[in-house]
C-alpha cells in the first residue's frame, strides 16, 4: 500500500491516477466502512479509495479471481489492461510508463 501511495504522489499531475476500490465493505454498513477506512490508512494508503456499491462491485469485479487485480483505464473509461498480483514499486513504474506511453 505504501508503494501505491508513493506512486500516487509521484504521478500527481501527470494524467495518471491511482484509485482503490474497496470490495469488502458495504456502503450501507457504517461499521464496515469505518473498519475498511482504518485498515486502508493503517496500511499506508493515502490515495483515493472508494467504498463500492453492489452494482459497482458486480461490474468492476466481474471475472476477478486474483487479489489484488489492477485495472488500467484510459480517460474515456475504456479498459486498457489488467494486471494480476502484487508488484514491487519499480515493476509498477515499468507498467505505468508502458501504459502511459502506449496511450500517448
Amino acid at each position: 500500500m505504501g508503494d501505491l501511495s508513493e506512486l500516487a504522489k509521484e504521478y500527481k499531475g501527470s494524467g495518471f491516477r491511482i484509485i482503490g476500490l474497496s470490495a469488502d465493505a458495504m456502503p450501507e454498513n457504517p461499521d464496515m466502512v469505518l473498519s475498511s477506512k482504518e485498515m486502508f490508512e493503517s496500511a499506508g494508503g493515502n490515495f483515493t479509495n472508494i467504498i463500492a456499491s453492489q452494482s459497482v462491485i458486480k461490474t468492476m469485479l466481474q471475472g476477478v479471481n486474483t487479489v489484488p487485480t489492477t485495472k488500467f483505464y484510459d480517460s474515456e473509461g475504456r479498459l486498457i489492461t489488467v494486471v494480476h498480483g502484487a508488484k514491487s514499486k519499480q515493476k509498477w513504474i515499468d507498467i505505468i510508463e508502458t501504459v502511459m506511453n502506449e496511450k500517448a
